[in-house]
């Protein structure tokens, strides 16, 4: 191994960012040392970034021509609290980076980018030895999550009338319960038409609850900016976006709110990446709550693993009221998703149905 990654490991190894990778980099120009860094603690810059300053600090201000060792493929994406290392590799004029092993984590795409940006790039150098010092962080992302839709309909199968109207269809007890649940999920997450027809605020209204994050699915961003889910100041909005929507959308919501846009899709939002990406940002138990075309999509992606069905004893009808889901459909009852292992629990006078999806 090159003694200049081996050095970026002995860096590495000081670092503690957890639930994030323990990375070093290493920046050198004509075979000497311009700077060094390692990522100190989730949230602050990354290591790419410290030996960046390091090397400006010192009066090496000119990268141009240099190159970065690295222990770990350097970032690309921007749903976080730190800036992609991969902008300020090409912003400064690094010509070469060498990595010792690809990232994981499916938002990032690092080593395509810079070779598109003509960075030479090599790796992965010695993937075995990163496997070995953030076998926490890979068990973590490798590991898959819990998907569960929660759906509220009547005893025909409806969610809303023809109008749109549906609140409530379950009484107080069930919608408590609910609160609950949402206190014991990591995330939730909602489409856009939700959003603009509930303007709900996905919080867990109960006393010492945990809030979840909330995820709303908003391919193109036209939810409006001033949306209940919007004006939380903990920073655990996410917006999954596609990469056809406006560029400048998602700068006004960078400016105007706390939320972060993830953008995950080129059409359309990929739903199996959505959660990937959530599970590589630690959220192991994820809550689809609406509506009924998220939840078909969710089930055509083959993600969810669990559903939570409240049952009202009301009676909607209509053809134009929606069901739970939506979609197309099938076109055979063969094959309808079997579900098993079914629960019930009682709440005044509505019922819970759990099961779990048969794989």
């Amino acid at each position: 191994m090159d003694k200049f990654m081996k050095l970026a490991f002995e860096l590495a190894k000081k670092s503690n960012p957890l639930p994030n990778p323990r990375v070093g980099a290493v920046l050198v120009k004509n075979n000497k040392i311009l700077g060094r860094g390692y990522h100190k603690k989730a949230g602050m810059p990354h290591a790419e970034i410290e030996a960046i300053e390091d090397a400006k600090r010192k009066g090496n201000g000119n990268l141009k021509g240099s190159t970065i060792y690295v222990t770990l493929e350097p970032c690309s994406h921007k749903n976080k609290r730190t800036p992609p290392c991969t902008q300020a590799i090409l912003s400064n004029g690094i010509n070469k980076v060498v990595f010792a092993m690809r990232d994981p984590n499916p938002l990032v795409t690092g080593e395509r980018l810079l070779r598109e940006a003509g960075v030479k790039v090599v790796g992965p150098v010695a993937e075995q030895r990163v496997r070995s010092l953030n076998a926490a962080y890979l068990q973590n992302l490798l590991r898959k999550p819990l998907v569960a839709i929660k759906m509220a309909m009547s005893a025909d199968g409806k969610t809303a009338t023809r109008t749109g109207d549906s609140k409530w269809i379950t009484g107080k007890e069930a919608r408590k319960y609910v609160h609950k649940l949402r206190s014991e999920f990591d995330a939730v997450v909602v489409g856009a038409g939700t959003v603009k027809k509930d303007n709900p605020r996905l919080t867990a209204r109960l006393k010492g609850a945990r809030n979840p994050y909330r995820i709303i699915v908003d391919g193109d961003l036209c939810i409006p900016l001033d949306s209940n889910i919007l004006k939380h100041k903990d920073g655990k909005t996410i917006i999954a976006a596609t990469e056809k929507a406006p560029k400048s959308k998602i700068s006004e919501i960078k400016n105007k709110t706390n939320s972060q846009v993830l953008v995950c899709g080129a059409k359309s939002v990929d739903m199996r990446k959505l959660i990937l990406s959530l599970s590589a940002m630690g959220m192991k138990k994820i809550m689809l709550e609406g509506g009924s075309e998220l939840n078909a999509r969710a089930l055509e992606a083959g993600i969810v693993d669990k559903l939570y069905l409240f049952v009202a004893p009301k009676i909607i009808g209509g053809r134009d009221a929606k069901g739970v889901i939506g979609g197309l459909g099938i076109e055979s009852i063969s094959s309808a998703v079997k579900l098993k292992n079914m629960k019930t629990k009682r709440f005044g006078q509505d019922i819970l149905l759990e099961f779990n999806l048969q794989k």
